[in-house]
């Protein structure tokens, strides 16, 4: 029995909390740089201290399981842990899982839970927990909506062993339990039970991770303070979202700052020892400043999406003028500046995620042309009337894309409008095609295909993208058991995109954070993660 994933599959009510911040791609230049700040201190580690962050978005939830949006996740993942995580290496490893077994005919999944790994209220994780857990993602969460689809049952055998049956092979299903972005975060039964599809509140933010969630007040800061009950694991080489996990910092405090230039200056005064997003023109002067650290990491990639719902861009030939009468290459440079923080590369994934990254179906990723746009447009079903390009005013690179994309278009003989928003309202707005026909938006880096936000059909975050194509894919994703039939999906995906043209991708990001040199053993892999950091006062 197949269950397809392109029959139509309502997931607009998760749709547009799949959208998230400044995203990006490692450069090796910049890297290289900035490997003394994740080396490991001479020092010897201590407990203690209050670790002040300057973060530039405040999430609308800290429900992990709820969005997919960077701010929840950057916070969320310090709080709530999943039964298997992604290591530094991007692989799948057990974290409040013990153990596990498939069966003979990979539909039967036997998952051993660790005993004793105690929740925030004190009551110990059960198999309970985890069942209930399991079915509000089948729900609530983007990518448990599509594992849901193979799923015919989960029960528990006994309080530490959780059994899942499938309807038929799906071998992403360890992936999508792992996945960083709308992840299968376990919290108490009851909990789960009482939230169900809503967003979790601020009392019910229990979850088993090695700091605790303690307060927030909306506008100003989200507090955090260390679970001295924390059942750590063992394994200290895996790195990532799993293995040893310990909670060296009394408390963290996520300050909610929309300057840059307040972060750098509260980086050299010593009111924060943390700053998240900031501008890459700033590199060499932070690089210069002593006592601060650069930090860099991978984070995805900046998009222009269509909404395919309507006119103009219904008609696959508009979306094809569109992508021939975008410069990539100069809207990148206008807008990133150092060359070191931007890559052109048109895969769904980085370079770096090596089993994930295909070469391969890119041919139209660079079809700069203006007059085969030209061409294109005069084919196509657009009236000349004005299309609305629609970006969050908070985030000045969505501001620069917009603007030079506006200049771009208008050569080839589109007429169009700019509107911006700041960010809540911009999301709100999103939800409505009526409000936009580009939207331009930065997607955070995705682990999976199922992931992969801006490609979730029928929704506002992909434009209200419908595809029997794309659906076959995902399938065929679900069932490739070798490298090489991974690899032949990844290609073909990507031929997928450049054919019907979804999204227009502009380039790949990388991220860049500062940090305080008093913080020590920092590893940023792709976010901010403070678990196995301390600070030398």
């Amino acid at each position: 029995m197949n269950f397809k994933k392109h029959n139509k599959i309502s997931l607009a009510i998760f749709g547009i909390f799949l959208m998230i911040g400044l995203i990006g791609c490692s450069s090796e230049d910049v890297s290289k740089k900035d490997n003394t700040a994740n080396e490991q201190s001479p020092g010897e580690s201590t407990k203690g201290g209050t670790l002040h962050i300057a973060y530039a978005s405040e999430p609308d939830t800290i429900d992990w399981m709820y969005t997919s949006a960077t701010p929840t996740r950057d916070i969320g993942w310090h709080i709530f842990e999943s039964l298997f995580a992604l290591d530094n290496d991007y692989k799948t490893r057990p974290m409040l899982a013990d153990s596990y077994e498939i069966s003979d005919d990979r539909t039967v999944y036997t998952i051993n839970l660790r005993e004793g790994v105690k929740f925030h209220d004190g009551s110990e994780m059960l198999s309970d927990d985890v069942l209930a857990s399991i079915e509000r993602w089948r729900k609530a969460s983007s990518v448990g909506t599509i594992a849901n689809r193979y799923i015919d049952s989960v029960t528990a055998n006994d309080d530490y062993t959780v059994e899942i049956k499938l309807k038929e092979v799906y071998e992403a299903l360890l992936s999508d339990m792992s996945a960083p972005k709308s992840a299968l975060m376990i919290i108490p039964s009851e909990i789960a039970e009482d939230a169900g599809e809503q967003p979790l509140k601020p009392e019910q933010l229990i979850g088993t991770g090695p700091y605790k969630f303690e307060k927030w007040d909306r506008g100003k800061e989200i507090n955090l303070t260390r679970f001295e009950e924390y059942s750590a694991r063992e394994e200290t080489d895996w790195g990532g979202l799993s293995g040893k996990k310990v909670a060296y910092l009394d408390e963290i405090k996520f300050q909610i700052v929309k300057d840059p230039q307040v972060m750098i200056n509260g980086l050299k005064t010593g009111i924060y020892d943390y700053a998240q997003a900031i501008p890459p023109d700033l590199y060499d002067v932070i690089e210069s400043t002593p006592n601060i650290d650069p930090i860099t990491y991978i984070n995805g990639y900046s998009t222009i999406t269509p909404d395919k719902s309507k006119a103009p861009f219904d008609d696959l030939k508009a979306r094809q003028a569109l992508n021939h009468a975008l410069d990539k290459e100069a809207i990148a440079e206008a807008t990133y500046g150092n060359k070191e923080f931007y890559k052109l590369d048109g895969a769904l994934f980085d370079p770096d995620q090596k089993e994930l990254y295909s070469e391969d179906g890119l041919d139209q990723y660079l079809a700069y042309d203006k007059e085969e746009a030209k061409r294109l447009l005069s084919e196509s079903d657009y009236d000349g009337k004005p299309i609305k390009i629609m970006y969050s005013n908070n985030n000045e690179n969505y501001k620069k894309i917009s603007q030079i994309a506006k200049q771009q278009l208008e050569e080839v003989g589109f007429a169009v409008e700019l509107v911006s928003y700041e960010w809540a309202t911009y999301l709100e707005k999103w939800n409505d095609p009526a409000n936009w026909d580009l939207v331009v938006i930065g997607w955070s880096t995705r682990f999976s295909p199922s992931e992969l936000g801006m490609l979730v059909q029928d929704t506002a975050s992909s434009g209200w993208y419908n595809s029997e194509r794309w659906g076959d894919l995902l399938d065929d994703w679900g069932i490739a058991e070798t490298g090489e039939q991974k690899q032949e999906v990844l290609a073909e995906m990507n031929q997928t995109v450049n054919d019907e043209l979804p999204f227009i991708k502009v380039a790949n990001e990388t991220s860049f954070d500062i940090k305080s040199d008093k913080i020590k053993d920092y590893d940023s892999w792709v976010g901010q993660r403070f678990w196995n950091t301390w600070m030398d006062e």
